[in-house]
């Protein structure tokens, strides 16, 4: 499972950046579709776009990452 290694610049943290990272992560309908934006994405910014999304479907991701997590170990 490949992870984004690159860094965060400004672009990727800006005001709709984030919003679209936001509604991608809200659109997430399981764990593969999580891995497919953690390979895309770097991490802050998926951090930063996590914040806007539904409290339901923020828990599913935290869920769903801890699997992916698990996965990797």
């Amino acid at each position: 499972m490949k992870i984004c290694t690159i860094k965060a610049t400004p672009e990727w943290l800006s005001t709709e950046s984030v919003q679209y990272i936001a509604e991608c992560l809200e659109a997430c309908e399981d764990a593969s579709m999580l891995a497919d934006l953690r390979a895309i994405f770097p991490r802050e910014a998926l951090t930063q776009g996590s914040r806007f999304v539904n409290m339901k479907q923020r828990e599913m991701l935290k869920i769903w990452l801890d699997d992916l997590n698990q996965q990797a170990a």
